[in-house]
């Protein structure tokens, strides 16, 4: 039988019991965000997105608060100060993103073999503090230095976030949170522009220190408390749950947490072996989703660029707040079109469709940046069409953190290869694609990232047809699938012997499920 990939995504799919009929506000409600049935899991998630969810919205905000500040820095009078010549700012944004890639893969494996709630703050204290050191860089290379390290430090808290979600949240709830935690980076990139304009209006010059240098010390002022209260709010995985965490994760709360995941066929973490990343790399999960994600990341930087457009076009070109606030504009654009697909995503019951059409908007931004038009609208309708590209990227890991759920350490091994390979890639490909020197002009850039979002969307179909053609690895133990087919095999002797027909539907669905295990059936809807 060809294998498809669907998703029961009613919370409640297993338990045996009637739900009441849905109010209208029920079902806008459960589209908008939630609408368990049952009051104490009702209760469960709403605890969990209090404190789960909070800390990885606020920790991944500041993530990009820090990270963000470099580029509005830059145009704010860093590059002056520093002395910035040819090439050395994308040699800058390249030092971030080495760091970034050597630290994607250990670093998603420390944080499930340490634990999250100790490896996540601990990385995020310390790049604190080297942020705010970036104030006292007196030249370009010791920013290159800094910089590496901070890479190397932030590397872990996006694909090692991810994968805690997905240790706790169901099918239904997963693709809402997991793109509301992607689009808290561009709720962090736009406050950063509005924090370098407040501070360049009104500390620039004060006790001797320049705008964009208290621009790097209110990060750090702001992102220390955030990185602390993650060593109490992380959570950790329901089968190793983080005994800081109790004040609002109760015991009752843990064994629901474990239900849960038993309903979704999501596997606890049973530790790393040679045979797991074996298994996970030689199939072709990680090398398919591989392509269309690379391509995701590289292209994504096509919008960033926006501020070096204003820096060097009149009128904007020497108001410093005007360069900064604008490009905020696109990332308020990210953020409305990250609910709209999250709420689809998880309306559908699935994730392709979201990934293919969320391709066709920066595939248009950038055609007509490639064609550099004369006129300024439409240069800034190319910009804010790339925006919207940031959600699609959280979906497809939320599809990839699903279609790999019988594995925790498979989901951290696919997740932490698919970022480390596509940083690796983009830690040279802007050099070649965006230099410095052709700013904010440039002949190929943006004819290359449209044929990366190209590549994507042409991507969506083949991976559909690699889902129904080919196997899902598993990783749990034979023997389980011979109880399951075993107690199929004993309800249809004892139909048998009772005189009676099986139930054709029950059977049908019992080997339906059962063959969708191991990627050869589709689970019932």
């Amino acid at each position: 039988m060809a294998s498809q990939q669907h998703y029961n995504l009613d919370p409640d799919h297993g338990v045996e019991q009637q739900e009441p009929k849905r109010t209208i506000w029920g079902k806008i409600r459960r589209v908008i965000w939630d609408d368990v049935q049952d009051p104490e899991e009702r209760a469960f998630v709403r605890r969990l997105d209090i404190g789960l969810m909070s800390i990885a919205m606020l920790g991944y905000f500041v993530k990009y608060l820090s990270q963000a500040n470099i580029a509005n820095a830059y145009a704010s009078g860093m590059k002056e100060d520093l002395n910035f010549k040819g090439n050395e700012y994308n040699t800058l944004l390249t030092m971030f993103t080495v760091g970034y890639v050597i630290g994607q893969f250990p670093g998603t494996l420390a944080t499930v073999r340490i634990s999250p709630s100790i490896w996540l703050p601990t990385c995020e204290v310390v790049w604190t503090a080297l942020v705010m050191a970036c104030a006292a860089a007196k030249n370009v290379h010791t920013l290159y230095g800094l910089r590496f390290i901070i890479g190397l430090l932030e590397a872990s808290a996006y694909p090692g976030m991810l994968w805690v979600l997905g240790s706790w949240y169901g099918p239904a709830e997963l693709g809402k949170r997991v793109v509301m935690f992607q689009a808290t980076s561009s709720v962090g990139t736009m406050f950063s522009g509005y924090l370098q304009a407040a501070v360049h209006k009104g500390l620039n010059g004060s006790h001797g220190l320049q705008g964009w240098q208290w621009l790097m010390i209110m990060d750090g002022i702001i992102c220390m408390p955030i990185a602390i209260a993650g060593y109490f709010l992380i959570p950790d995985i329901p089968t190793k749950p983080n005994p800081r965490s109790k004040f609002y994760l109760r015991e009752k709360d843990i064994a629901m947490a474990i239900k849960r995941m038993e309903r979704y066929k999501r596997a606890p973490t049973k530790g790393f072996t040679l045979d797991i990343f074996k298994k996970t790399m030689t199939s072709w999960v990680p090398w398919t989703f591989f392509i269309p994600y690379t391509c995701f990341v590289v292209g994504l930087g096509s919008y960033a660029y926006m501020n070096l457009w204003l820096k060097a076009t009149p009128p904007w070109k020497n108001n410093v707040t005007a360069i900064n606030v604008i490009p905020t504009g696109g990332y308020g654009l990210s953020i409305v079109m990250s609910l709209v697909y999250a709420w689809t995503s998880d309306a559908l019951g699935t994730r392709w469709p979201i990934c293919f059409i969320g391709g066709f908007p920066p595939l248009v931004g950038n055609i007509i940046l490639s064609t550099w038009p004369a006129a300024n609208s439409t240069k800034f309708a190319g910009f804010f069409l790339n925006f919207t590209a940031t959600p699609i990227g959280a979906i497809m890991l939320a599809w990839v953190n699903e279609i790999m759920a019988a594995s925790g350490e498979a989901r951290a091994i696919t997740i932490g290869f698919l970022n480390t390979a596509a940083y690796t890639i983009n830690a040279w490909a802007p050099n070649l694609i965006f230099p410095a020197s052709e700013a904010p002009h440039y002949k190929a850039g943006y004819k290359v990232t449209a044929a990366f979002f190209a590549i994507w969307i042409i991507s969506i179909p083949i991976i559909l047809v690699l889902l129904r053609t080919r196997a899902i690895p598993q990783y749990q133990p034979h023997t389980d699938q011979e109880e399951e087919l075993d107690h199929e095999h004993k309800v249809v002797e004892e139909d048998k012997n009772s005189g009676h027909l099986p139930d054709l539907e029950t059977s049908l669905e019992r080997s339906v499920v059962v063959a969708g295990v191991d990627g050869k059936g589709t689970q019932p809807q």
